[in-house]
């Protein structure tokens, strides 16, 4: 595949974003939109010979703070400028069975998002800057909501938690090594959505890694959405290929259904390696009813499968259970989940992981 280098990509895309804006007046005031959340909770980790328990960052959906600046056009269009940072927290995919100190150590890495969209009334939308690849989300369809505590990125809970032989020393797998997803991320690309048509929209993504160290990988990221309403189901569906670099590609894919009258719910996201033997499957059932007058009440019952992470011919499991109780009025959402993670192939035997967390996530 053709290398591209980011002054090459960055020229082009600058030039094709200031040909793309329009040349008249902007056809309002811009408006100035700051938000944020805290997502904080107790944890509880097991790992067959050892436990801790914790107080540390929710990575499921970490604390942030962004910034949207944003403008109407006079030919119909919207100009965005976009920021997006989390704090800088020691968080549950960071800690170990020995380190669960809440440190503070902010690394350019925190940067989610510093972009500028330009949303055109009828071709569609570009971005340009460090946002969102073209797949990122795209195994992650779910109306549970319950995805706060409990959804198919196994990692973002206990990912640096290694599995071990009952009363023995640590291995070097780790939850994260044994459970993935494959979902796109957040990188500094151009991206170009199609406009939604019947339900469908195409994305396109091209972009390398600049925040790391050391990595200066490119990201080809191609994306198919469909949502749809049918009466009282919604439907959403997710189709998505990366190459990264010249030497691995990964397909993945996710569907989400909602029964609306009755608050039942389903997902189901796949993904598997190209140039590796590495799969998963991942299901999710979930309830939704409004018991309480303070808010909804979400249930979740999920399992994930996988193989041929980290060691070859391995097999990697999970059962979780997720419960989320929405305060509307303060715009919070108090959660708990129950989570066993188990891990076979390699020379020793290794117990499961037991994760249990109960914790909160406010937005403002």
């Amino acid at each position: 595949m053709r290398q591209l280098r980011l002054s090459r990509l960055a020229l082009p895309a600058i030039s094709g974003v200031i040909l793309a804006l329009p040349q008249t007046a902007l056809a309002q005031d811009p408006t100035f939109t700051f938000y944020g959340q805290l997502n904080f909770g107790i944890f509880s980790v097991d790992d067959g010979t050892q436990s801790e328990t914790f107080v540390t960052d929710n990575d499921n959906s970490n604390t942030r703070i962004g910034a949207i600046w944003e403008s109407g056009l006079a030919n119909g269009g919207k100009l965005k400028f976009h920021f997006e940072s989390a704090l800088g927290l020691f968080g549950s995919s960071s800690v170990t069975i020995d380190d669960t100190d809440l440190d503070f150590n902010y690394r350019r890495t925190e940067l989610r998002k510093f972009e500028v969209v330009y949303t055109t009334p009828s071709v569609g939308t570009f971005s340009f800057g460090q946002g969102s690849t073209a797949t990122d989300g795209f195994a992650e369809a779910d109306f549970s909501g319950t995805s706060v505590i409990a959804y198919s990125a196994l990692g973002d809970l206990a990912g640096n938690i290694a599995f071990r032989p009952q009363g023995g020393a640590a291995t070097a797998v780790t939850v994260g090594d044994a459970f993935s997803n494959f979902d796109g991320a957040r990188r500094f690309r151009v991206r170009y959505d199609t406009p939604e048509f019947n339900g469908f929209t195409v994305s396109a993504s091209a972009g390398e890694e600049v925040l790391r160290r050391g990595d200066d990988r490119e990201f080809y990221d191609l994306g198919l959405k469909y949502a749809q309403d049918y009466g009282d189901i919604k439907v959403d569906a997710r189709l998505g290929y990366s190459w990264i670099d010249s030497d691995e590609e990964l397909a993945i894919g996710s569907v989400a259904l909602l029964h609306e009258p009755t608050g039942l719910n389903a997902a189901i996201s796949t993904g598997r390696q190209q140039e590796g033997d590495a799969d998963y499957i991942y299901a999710k059932l979930g309830y939704i009813q409004n018991w309480f007058s303070v808010g909804s009440t979400a249930l979740s019952l999920d399992i994930y499968e996988g193989n041929d992470f980290a060691i070859a011919g391995s097999e990697s499991s999970s059962v979780g259970l997720g419960v989320v109780q929405r305060l509307d009025k303060q715009n919070v959402e108090i959660y708990a989940t129950y989570r066993t993670l188990s891990f076979e192939g390699g020379a020793t035997a290794v117990e499961d992981i037991d994760v249990m967390v109960v914790g909160a996530r406010w937005k403002f």
